[in-house]
């Protein structure tokens, strides 16, 4: 006998397919953070992502998941090295809204500059950064989550985090 709380849930106009997960997961607020490294001659290039956490303390891993049309992606293969910045402060949805566009060049009007091992480190509205080198690259539906054994970064402080949310950037009051 299968076992219940209460009365069965109603599922008349529940969602399926990618339109039901978009829905439901624009209910989960997340942190937005951009993800860099360089393509070739050192051409600095990123992209903005909602799916980035920790997995593991020992060793240290991050995870990111990046979408398969991504043109930033095969720059992460190759180099298999890369930066996360975690996004806060005034200007930091513009820069994330940038970021997540396939138009133009993305670090126009951004301060940036390479650090010792030749990334594009942002300058502006990062509140904490981290460098990772690839150790896993899982194959995910139309994605691929690359697993980042992190190497060192710093939190730098400043305002709160900006957080995505019902499909809009949201500052939050907290440092």
């Amino acid at each position: 006998m299968p076992r219940t709380n209460g009365p069965a849930a109603d599922t008349a106009g529940v969602r399926t397919g990618a339109a039901g997960l978009f829905s439901v997961m624009a209910a989960f607020p997340t942190g937005v953070a951009i993800v860099t490294t360089t393509a070739e001659h050192g051409r600095p290039v990123g992209l903005t992502t909602t799916a980035l956490c920790s997995v593991s303390a020992r060793p240290p891993l991050l995870l990111v998941s990046i979408g398969e049309r991504s043109r930033t992606l095969p720059w992460l293969r190759e180099r298999r090295r890369f930066l996360v910045h975690v996004m806060g402060g005034d200007g930091a949805a513009g820069v994330c809204a940038r970021f997540a566009s396939a138009d133009g060049d993305k670090f126009a009007g951004t301060p940036w500059r390479y650090t010792g091992s030749g990334l594009p480190l942002l300058e502006d509205d990062v509140i904490a950064w981290g460098e990772c080198e690839t150790e896993q690259e899982v194959e995910a539906g139309d994605h691929t989550v690359i697993v980042g054994r992190y190497l060192g970064g710093e939190r730098l402080g400043g305002p709160g985090p900006l957080v995505y949310h019902a499909r809009t950037y949201r500052d939050t009051p907290w440092g």
